[in-house]
C-alpha cells in the first residue's frame, strides 16, 4: 500500500481493494485470514442459506467465503444506522438476493445465517472468536464465542432482533475477569499508574518473569495475561489497526456501535475519528512499548515473529517485523501519523517514544491489563546470576546493585592483595638470611 511505504497488508488477495479504499472489504478480510476463516467451510452444509443469499455454491477455502463477507457489510453499510438487528442485515440481503423488499419470517432455515452474519460481524471488527460448529451448541443453535467460560450458555436466537450493540454489550459483561485478567475498557478512576518500558519489555517479561507469547487473531484477547500459565496473548495482524486508524478509513456504523458497547468506549465521543481509532492505536503503541523500544527486545521479537512467519506463512502479517524489530528509525518513524495515540506524538508529527507512559493518558483502553503485566513481572525475581545482569526492571536499582558490587568487589581484592603483601613483607622480615658457606 502507497501510504504504508511498501509495507504490504497481511491479505494479498485484497491489496488492490485496500488501496481501493473500499471499506467493506476492506474489513471484511480478517475472518477468511484467521485461524477461524476455515471454520465454516468446515459446517458448510449447515450454511447453505448464506451461500444461496450471496450466490455461491458450497465453498472449500476460506477465499471462496468472500461474497458471503462482502455481502453482510455491503447490507450494514446500506442500513446506515448503528441499532440495526441482525435480522435487519439479513432481511436486506435476502431481499437483494432475491428482489423481494419484504422480509420474511424467522425460520429454522435462516437461523444458520443469523449465526454466520453473527460471525461476519466478529470477523470484520476482529473483536471476538465465534463458535460455528453445531456440536458447540450444547441444546439449540446460539450466539457463543470462545472468549466465554465453557459453562456460559450463549445467547439465545431470539435475539438476532435486538440492536446488534446490545447484543455484544452482553458479551461484555460475561467476559472472565479476575485478579490479573481485566477486560478492555476505560478507567473510571483518577488513578493512574506508571507504565514503565522497563518492567514491560519482552527481554525482561521472558528472562524474569518467564512469560511466553501466544499470537491470537482477535482484538479481545490481546494483552490478556494467562498467569497460571504464563502466557501472553499478542494480536497477530496490526496492518487491521493500522487500516482502521486512516483518516479516510470509514466503516458500517453498526461496526462503530458494537465495538463501543463491546469495549465500554465513551459513547458521547461517537463523533470524533479519534476516539474511534483509540483501541487500533493503542494497539500498535503497545507493540513498540513489549518489543521495539529495546535491543533485546527486539531480537526476541524477530525471533518470534520468525517462527509465526514459519508456521502461517500465507497469513504473516509483514507489518510485525517493522513495529516490533525495527528500532524509532525512519522506516518506523515514517509510517502515518495516524497509528498513533496523540500523547504519543511530536509536535513535528511523528512517534515520541518514552521510557515510561501513563496507563490513563497514553493507554485508556489497555492500560489496566498493562499495569497487571507489569506489576506481575515487577513481583518475580531472578533465579539465576546471570539474571542478575539482565534484569534492568528497576534502573537505579541495577546501577546501584552493580556499582556497589564492583566497587566492594574491588576494594576487597585490593584489601586481600595488600593483605598477601603484608604478610609476605612479615614472613621476609622474620625469615634468617641463609649463612655463607663455610671454606675452611
Amino acid at each position: 500500500m502507497k501510504r504504508f511505504k511498501g509495507v504490504k497488508s497481511n491479505t494479498s488477495v485484497l491489496t488492490e481493494d485496500v488501496e481501493m479504499q473500499q471499506p467493506d472489504q476492506k474489513r471484511a478480510y480478517s475472518g477468511g485470514e484467521t485461524g477461524d476463516g476455515h471454520r465454516i467451510t468446515a459446517v458448510c452444509d449447515e450454511y447453505a442459506c448464506a451461500w444461496t443469499a450471496a450466490g455461491i455454491r458450497n465453498p472449500r477455502t476460506a477465499a471462496e467465503c468472500w461474497p458471503w463477507f462482502n455481502a453482510v457489510c455491503s447490507a450494514a453499510r446500506s442500513l446506515k444506522n448503528e441499532d440495526i438487528s441482525i435480522v435487519d442485515v439479513w432481511d436486506s440481503i435476502s431481499a437483494s438476493a432475491s428482489g423481494n423488499a419484504k422480509p420474511g419470517p424467522i425460520s429454522a432455515e435462516n437461523t444458520a445465517c443469523h449465526v454466520a452474519i453473527f460471525s461476519v460481524l466478529c470477523w470484520g471488527t476482529m473483536t471476538l472468536r465465534p463458535r460455528l460448529e453445531w456440536a458447540d451448541f450444547k441444546t439449540s443453535p446460539s450466539l457463543m464465542v470462545y472468549q466465554q467460560l465453557s459453562e456460559q450458555p450463549g445467547l439465545k436466537m431470539d435475539l438476532v432482533r435486538r440492536p446488534i450493540p446490545a447484543i455484544f454489550r452482553h458479551f461484555q459483561r460475561t467476559m472472565p475477569t479476575g485478579r490479573w485478567r481485566h477486560p478492555i475498557s476505560e478507567s473510571h478512576t483518577l488513578e493512574s499508574t506508571t507504565l514503565h518500558v522497563s518492567s514491560l519489555n519482552y527481554a525482561s517479561l521472558k528472562v524474569i518473569g518467564k512469560i511466553r507469547l501466544v499470537w491470537v487473531d482477535n482484538l479481545s484477547s490481546h494483552l490478556d495475561f494467562d498467569f497460571a500459565n504464563r502466557r501472553l496473548s499478542i494480536f497477530k495482524f496490526p496492518s487491521f489497526c493500522a487500516l482502521g486508524t486512516l483518516e479516510d478509513s470509514f466503516e458500517p456504523p453498526v461496526f462503530l456501535g458494537l465495538v463501543r458497547a463491546l469495549y465500554g468506549a465513551d459513547a458521547g465521543a461517537k463523533q470524533d475519528s479519534e476516539n474511534k481509532a483509540q483501541i487500533h492505536q493503542e494497539v500498535l503503541m503497545s507493540y513498540r512499548l513489549i518489543f521495539g523500544q529495546t535491543r533485546e527486545s527486539r531480537r526476541l521479537a524477530r525471533a518470534a515473529t520468525k517462527e509465526l512467519k514459519n508456521q502461517e506463512p500465507d497469513s504473516y502479517d509483514q507489518l510485525l517485523d517493522n513495529l516490533c524489530g525495527q528500532t524509532g528509525s525512519s522506516m518506523v518513524r515514517g509510517l502515518p501519523l495516524s497509528l498513533w495515540p496523540i500523547s504519543c506524538r511530536t509536535f513535528e508529527g511523528s512517534l515520541q517514544e518514552e521510557n515510561a507512559y501513563s496507563s490513563q493518558d497514553d493507554f485508556p483502553m489497555f492500560g489496566q491489563r498493562l499495569a497487571k503485566l507489569q506489576e506481575f513481572n515487577r513481583r518475580q525475581r531472578p533465579s539465576e546470576l546471570r539474571d542478575l545482569w539482565r534484569d534492568r526492571r528497576d534502573p537505579l536499582q541495577w546501577y546501584t546493585f552493580w556499582a556497589v558490587l564492583i566497587v566492594g568487589g574491588s576494594s576487597l581484592l585490593l584489601a586481600v592483595l595488600q593483605l598477601g603483601v603484608g604478610v609476605i613483607q612479615v614472613v621476609a622480615a622474620y625469615t634468617p638470611p641463609p649463612q655463607p658457606a663455610c671454606r675452611c
